[in-house]
């Protein structure tokens, strides 16, 4: 949640229509997309034999560490108070869900969404399961608990404790320095 001294997450948009790619900050972006998202993951999940989780977390850690990171370097964005905010707002903002970071310390960075876009598809195309399914958003919390650290990416693991998809009242996350 922000508050008046806190920075607000601010979006330049650009089309380029001769490409068909939609770019938000200077970067190519694919907006959420619950279909797209839950198919990728599906994949990822089953791809045991190299190992499609770990990396599908990796990279979508490295895109969002680097778009994150452009955008705090760009905005003079330094407090940890005001990097968190502004990730919150970014997740918000690409239509991935409602996240909130819980804790956030050198060495563990914890964080719950009490509504996942991706736990919300899944659920809608294949029902409930036991295992978690927010590689991507695994991913996005080792990327902004780096960052809130002034740390590089695969600095931290992260763990998704529960799940939406699970049944659980959130899917919540913890990252624990390596």
């Amino acid at each position: 949640m922000t508050d008046q001294n806190t920075p607000k997450y601010e979006i330049e948009y650009h089309f380029d229509s001769e490409k068909k790619r939609h770019y938000m900050n200077g970067f190519c972006t694919v907006l959420h997309c619950h279909h797209y998202a839950t198919l990728f993951t599906q994949l990822a999940d089953v791809a045991v034999h190299f190992d499609g989780e770990r990396l599908f977390k990796e990279s979508a850690e490295d895109t969002f560490y680097e778009v994150l990171n452009d955008y705090f370097s760009k905005k003079s964005i330094v407090t940890l108070t005001d990097k968190i905010s502004i990730a919150e707002q970014y997740w918000k903002t690409v239509g991935m869900g409602m996240i909130h970071f819980t804790g956030v310390g050198k060495v563990v960075v914890t964080a719950e969404m009490d509504y996942s876009h991706l736990d919300e598809g899944w659920l809608k195309k294949w029902g409930s399961r036991e295992k978690p399914v927010n590689f991507i958003t695994a991913g996005f919390v080792a990327a902004v608990a780096a960052l809130a650290n002034d740390k590089p990416p695969r600095t931290f693991g992260v763990r998704e404790t529960k799940g939406l998809v699970c049944g659980d009242d959130v899917s919540a996350f913890k990252a624990v320095i390596k």
